[in-house]
């Protein structure tokens, strides 16, 4: 796949999911992202390790995310009680990983 199928494909994927969602490589280089991930000022111009405080990236998965090409994920603490971060290699092009949070922008109903 082309660098241009990649974040086509991610655009048609993420674009209305509701939380931000990122395609970034192993660099930590965000390659696209989808409309939330705009809407809050995250931008392909930007390393996803530049987000936020320092400490938030502490526990960073992407790396194991690549060396076993399997999606991983940690639980944290974020703004509105437990998240969840997830590194997800795109299959046919392990390079690219998808990155987001679940409950880190909104409370979610229970």
């Amino acid at each position: 796949m082309t660098k241009q199928e990649v974040i086509q494909a991610f655009h048609m994927m993420w674009d209305n999911f509701p939380e931000p969602v990122m395609l970034t490589i192993k660099s930590r280089d965000i390659q696209a992202v989808n409309k939330k991930a705009a809407e809050v000022g995250l931008n392909d111009q930007m390393k996803c390790s530049s987000i936020g405080a320092p400490e938030a990236h502490k526990g960073c998965l992407c790396n194991q995310a690549v060396e076993e090409a399997k999606a991983t994920y940690k639980q944290y603490e974020g703004a509105f009680g437990r998240a969840y971060g997830f590194w997800i290699p795109v299959d046919g092009a392990e390079e690219y990983i998808i990155h987001f949070g679940v409950g880190s922008t909104f409370a979610y109903p229970k």
